[in-house]
């Protein structure tokens, strides 16, 4: 198969196998389905993947570092913590609906592989959510300083925050009847979570 400046081998193999992993499950998966979903040869696949488990900590690493870029940019910038945390809830809906495959890849890595392979997921995990978490909760300092959030433990808000997104990840996964309502709500949601995290209404709409 012929080479394009847009997309390797490598974004081949990755792609399928979220597909692959979605359709059918890390167990229900192989190594040949994957080659036979690309069209190359199976012995080709160990010029990239060792194994299938090595296979799935790259989608992880990957599907983190797609998810950084993207919805993790606001806490970066200057300006209110209100505008940031709408942008990123924003962003957040958008990636779930674009790439839902690598939202279920990653839900599916955390919860359903066992053993040694889901002891380095976890490790992989752990490091990548310390790292949001740092950065979220250096914004929340932020806000309580400058007068934007009322006085408290930042980590409190920090844990909310949490439970909010990684609850509205799971719904994109596995409620899909409630997931289609999102698009028309997200604008009433928005005002309920910074209602929650700073117990006033939001100055600004969802930035859209």
């Amino acid at each position: 198969m012929q080479e394009t400046a847009s997309e390797t081998t490598l974004e081949r193999l990755r792609s399928a196998a979220l597909e692959l992993f979605g359709d059918r499950g890390y167990d229900g998966a192989s190594m040949a389905d994957l080659a036979d979903r690309v069209g190359i040869a199976k012995p080709s696949l160990y010029n990239y993947f060792r194994s299938k488990d090595e296979l799935l900590l790259d989608l992880v690493a990957t599907c983190a570092r797609d998810w950084a870029e993207r919805c993790m940019e606001p806490f970066g910038r200057p300006g209110s913590f209100e505008r940031r945390l709408g942008e990123h809830f924003r962003r957040v809906l958008e990636f779930t609906r674009e790439r839902p495959h690598e939202v279920a890849l990653f839900h599916m890595a955390v919860h359903h592989v066992r053993g040694e392979l889901a002891e380095q997921v976890r490790a992989l995990v752990d490091g990548f959510e310390r790292e949001v978490e740092d950065r979220v909760e250096a914004c929340i300092e932020e806000g309580i300083a400058t007068g934007e959030l009322e006085p408290g433990d930042p980590h409190d808000t920090l844990l909310f925050l949490g439970i909010f997104f990684h609850g509205l990840l799971f719904q994109q996964t596995s409620c899909p009847d409630q997931a289609a309502e999102l698009p028309a709500r997200a604008a009433a949601i928005w005002r309920a979570l910074y209602r929650g995290v700073s117990g006033r209404e939001p100055a600004e709409g969802l930035p859209s």
